[in-house]
């Protein structure tokens, strides 16, 4: 073999041996990557894992603060208190017993059935729940009112609002009126469950939460403007007249044009549109909702303000806005209106109503500025929309609720059969009045004589339609202070000063049964006069009356019917607490320029207590203003703080800064209500004919006045109302972590 042969052979042997270790390489580098894939593979399926488990976990724990939010402050409604103001050492008190009761809630819950629900000291544990059947992700949370163990408080995480404007510290921590909630959700099998936890504090509180909230039906005349919510609970809806809520325009009347073309036209036919196409029940109608526009060939031309809503609003600024500017100043209301009076008072009305912080507070026009809305709040109304319709309202409820509503963010602008924990039912065993009375120190006739002259008023005082009529002796330009006024004084005080507690006393167990029909009162009725001279309305009662109590002629003598006029109030009006509501019997009227002038008490303590209330009259009925002249300025009342009253007529020239609350519940054929009268006792804002039920007094002549209520929801409850408590979620304290 010759030496090229070798070679060639020799050669192939190298080739051969190379390839078999270039082969091996690649097999380790495509089994390393094989197995490399693998790993990223399962890598990438347990990071997805994990993070399905940390987002469902996160969802659990979600889940579990909005169970928690609304079934917490369910049970807080269930205790109550009567005092105002919840302070640190009250909620000590009360926490146990919403916890109690959160507890038993929750174990009558088929979700919780068999799971421990155990309460360690002031903490509250909830076990680990299942938010669906079977193998699901859970949620388990702890409850705990501050300030709590171990708790640095001048950590970073309370350096943030509402923490940080609170001056939260170690030195000034949470008190017991927040409450802790800690919810952790969890997913995953048993040694490798992810967790995620949400921390929010709960605010122990307890409010009314309404501009007003009565238990008779609600009247909101033209040139009333409310900013708060408005619940009612009346149910005769039924019956003629028997609109749980019933509220006229603004507009209406105010042009001079009374034609088909007129203000008063356009209204009509947008409340015609409202009946078919409103969908939300706010009263207006949103151009860029089509349900809303159905039939309307350009509603964005309809929007004259250009807030996106058709509105009482813009037919006002398309009757009036004659320059086109989108405002309206006075000159052009006084050039189209029907009188000077109206123009004015629609002015104030609006320009002058809200924070007189805000943008366009006074400035003399009427514009988007002034962000008009007849109610800024919700209504609540504990009767059904079907009942009211195939009653009272013979079809459609619009015609009676006229005016846009606006109420606030998530909040529905109108609720039928709304729950009762919302539109809370006051009793009048729950009102508790002794602390006051004890502060009243003295008896009027201690303090001042009468002037020795005497008058008789109609009662209502000025009304068209008088029910009674009252001998007054007179009070003139006296001062009284913490001064008790007697049962059957009745009188006239005119231009006098009350400085701190001024009760008025009255004969509580009022309920006497009439001869021939005991389910009505006849206290209401005895001594009554037809006239001014005068002559027995119901001698019958009278003398039936004169028979159970000997020398007895009237039951004048045992209630308290008095008229404050031009009177100044530096502290509070209460009364005694009667069991019956005797509207004839039990009456205080303020006219003229009545006031509360809280500025004028010196002691902080007493102006505190005094602004937590300024009329508690439970089971009183109660008139403010003027029957006759709502354009005279000086017939003005202005209040403040916590009305309460059995009904309330307000008239002419009212300002409020508060909540009314009215307590009595009309019923049909149940005294004081004759047969199915009930909807003639009514909580009445402004003016209304008689025929809308209103029997007390008839549309002015010239002029509808100026009423303005406010909500505000800084001025505390006064102590003596036993009612529920509130326990809410603060938003702002949301935190997604274990915090520190």
């Amino acid at each position: 073999m010759g030496a090229a042969d070798r070679t060639t052979r020799f050669s192939r042997r190298r080739r051969h041996g190379a390839g078999a270790i270039l082969a091996m390489m690649f097999l380790v580098i495509f089994a390393s990557l094989a197995a490399a894939m693998a790993i990223v593979s399962q890598g990438n399926l347990r990071t997805a894992d994990s993070h399905l488990k940390m987002n469902r976990a996160l969802a659990a724990a979600e889940t579990g603060v909005q169970f928690l939010i609304y079934r917490i402050d369910e049970a807080a409604h269930q205790v109550k208190t009567s005092m105002g103001i919840i302070d640190h050492s009250l909620a000590q008190n009360l926490w146990p017993l919403v916890a109690d009761e959160l507890a038993n809630e929750l174990a009558s819950d088929d979700q919780f059935t068999g799971l421990n629900l155990y309460i360690d000291g002031q903490v509250l544990h909830v076990p680990a729940v299942p938010i669906s059947p079977g193998d699901t992700p859970t949620f388990e949370a702890t409850l705990e009112p501050h300030p709590l163990p171990g708790e640095d408080y001048d950590s970073d995480y309370y350096d943030r609002p509402p923490y940080s404007t609170m001056g939260v510290s170690n030195s000034n921590p949470l008190d017991a009126t927040w409450i802790r909630v800690k919810v952790t959700g969890a997913d995953g099998p048993a040694g490798r469950r992810i967790f995620r936890t949400i921390s929010i504090d709960f605010k122990m509180d307890k409010k009314i939460r309404y501009a007003i909230l009565a238990k008779s039906r609600v009247m909101v005349g033209r040139n009333v403007l409310i900013d708060g919510a408005i619940g009612s609970r009346f149910l005769d809806v039924h019956l003629p007249n028997g609109h749980p809520v019933q509220i006229e325009s603004d507009f209406r009347g105010l042009d001079s044009d009374s034609g088909p073309d007129g203000l008063d036209a356009r209204l009509d036919l947008l409340v015609e549109t409202l009946k078919s196409n409103d969908q939300d029940g706010d009263n207006r109608l949103h151009v860029y909702n089509a349900l809303e526009t159905d039939g309307i060939s350009d509603p964005q031309s309809l929007d004259v303000s250009g807030d996106g809503y058709i509105d009482d609003y813009d037919f006002f600024l398309e009757a009036f806005d004659t320059s086109g500017d989108k405002q309206v100043s006075l000159f052009e209301l006084e050039d189209e209106a029907v009188s000077t009076v109206a123009a004015q008072q629609i002015m104030e009305l609006i320009d002058t109503f809200g924070s007189p912080n805000r943008v366009g507070f006074g400035d003399g026009v009427i514009s988007n500025s002034d962000r008009y809305a007849k109610i800024r709040g919700r209504i609540d109304v504990t009767a059904a929309m079907d009942d009211w319709e195939n009653g009272a309202a013979e079809g459609p409820y619009q015609p009676y609720l006229q005016g846009p509503l606006k109420p606030n963010h998530n909040e529905d602008a109108l609720t039928f059969e709304s729950d009762s924990q919302e539109t809370y039912d006051f009793e009048a065993e729950d009102f508790d009045t002794d602390t006051y009375e004890s502060m009243a120190s003295t008896d009027l006739a201690t303090q001042a004589s009468p002037d020795g002259s005497t008058v008789v008023e109609a009662v209502p005082f000025g009304s068209a339609h008088p029910y009674d009529f009252y001998e007054r002796p007179v009070y003139s330009n006296k001062t009284f202070e913490n001064v008790r006024i007697p049962q059957g004084t009745n009188a006239l005080f005119i231009n006098c000063v009350f400085k701190g507690v001024t009760f008025v006393q009255s004969d509580i167990n009022n309920f006497i049964p009439h001869p021939t029909d005991p389910s009505i009162n006849a206290f209401n009725y005895c001594g009554i006069w037809e006239d001014s001279s005068g002559t027995p309305k119901h001698p019958d009662i009278d003398a039936y009356f004169q028979q159970l109590y000997p020398g007895l002629t009237s039951t004048k003598d045992m209630g308290n019917n008095i008229r404050f006029h031009d009177c100044v109030f530096q502290g509070s009006i209460v009364s005694s607490t009667p069991a019956d509501f005797s509207h004839i019997r039990n009456k205080l009227t303020f006219t003229g320029a009545t006031r509360f002038d809280l500025d004028a008490v010196t002691d902080p303590d007493d102006k505190k207590l005094f602004q937590r209330s300024t009329l508690l009259t439970p089971n009183f009925s109660i008139e403010m203003g003027t029957f006759q002249d709502p354009q005279d300025a000086g017939e003005t009342v202005q209040l403040s703080g916590t009305i309460v009253a059995g009904v309330l007529d307000m008239r002419g020239q009212v300002k409020i800064n508060g909540t009314i609350l009215t307590t009595f519940l009309p019923q049909a054929n149940t005294s004081p209500v004759l047969g199915d009268t009930s909807p003639n006792f009514n909580t009445t804002l402004g003016y209304f004919p008689s025929s809308s039920g209103d029997l007390e007094a008839e549309l002015p002549a010239n002029g509808m006045g100026v009423i303005q209520v406010r909500y505000d929801p800084t001025i505390p409850l006064p102590d003596g109302i036993l009612g529920p408590i509130e326990l809410k979620a603060d938003y702002a304290t949301y935190f997604e972590g274990e915090g520190q």
